[in-house]
């Protein structure tokens, strides 16, 4: 049985974690009721903040004194209070990390001896895990994971007044200015921001530009008004 890591902290050393895996993600439904129509229509779901209970063992030894056990437990709940959230990454889910997780609800140690264990509620206010960062300087891109994740893409823009990232859809991003040869444009399709050579740029960025996410699966993407690109995204996983 492995741990866990948050925050930045390897709980390794001290605890054994087990993972209470939750069956699946529960959504939160957008309905709108309809004079005459029992119930309502629904319009859609969102995904809510995720849930995630682990139970720790506490994995000290018999050779500890009851004081060493009682500085490690201290050392443990200042770990697990992060206010302003922490990454988190999970026993049975190698490579895979939740970010702004928060500790909202903890269980009493079922021992304060040797062997003890208590529950840890984690809510992952970002509800879908982060796997592998890939980044490609292809057009054809494959993405992996689950769910749709959002790219940054780098271009090297030639002389010119524009460039433009469009995809297999006809969804594209398009920033309009005079551009030299060279000037390096960074758009964030998360954020929905773009950068030239680092200073803001999003007052050139066309009205009817889309930021579009990538589902999982394969990819066309066409570059215009650059020499070079690349993008770079992370996988994502329900």
């Amino acid at each position: 049985m492995s741990s866990i890591t948050y925050n930045g902290h390897d709980f390794s050393p001290y605890v054994a974690a087990e993972l209470v895996e939750p069956a699946g993600h529960g959504l939160s439904p957008r309905t709108l009721a309809v004079p005459g129509r029992p119930g309502a229509v629904l319009l859609g779901s969102e995904l809510p903040p995720r849930v995630l209970r682990v139970r720790l063992f506490l994995d000290a030894g018999v050779a500890l004194s009851a004081e060493e056990r009682s500085e490690i437990r201290h050392e443990l709940y200042a770990w697990l209070a992060a206010p302003g959230g922490g990454e988190l990454e999970l026993p049975g889910e190698p490579g895979l990390a939740w970010r702004d997780a928060v500790v909202t609800d903890v269980t009493d140690w079922d021992s304060l001896f040797e062997g003890g264990s208590c529950e840890v509620a984690f809510t992952c206010f970002d509800p879908v895990a982060y796997g592998d960062a890939k980044s490609s300087a292809a057009t054809l891109l494959t993405v992996g994971g689950t769910w749709r994740t959002w790219p940054v893409a780098t271009l090297t823009a030639l002389a010119g007044t524009s460039v433009k990232v469009t995809d297999e859809l006809g969804r594209y991003v398009l920033v309009e200015r005079a551009f030299s040869a060279g000037d390096k444009v960074v758009m964030d399709f998360a954020d929905e921001t773009v950068t030239v050579d680092g200073e803001d740029a999003v007052a050139d960025v066309a009205v009817e530009s889309t930021f579009f996410p990538l589902e999982p699966g394969a990819h066309t993407l066409t570059f215009s008004g650059c020499s070079a690109h690349a993008v770079e995204w992370a996988e994502r996983w329900l």
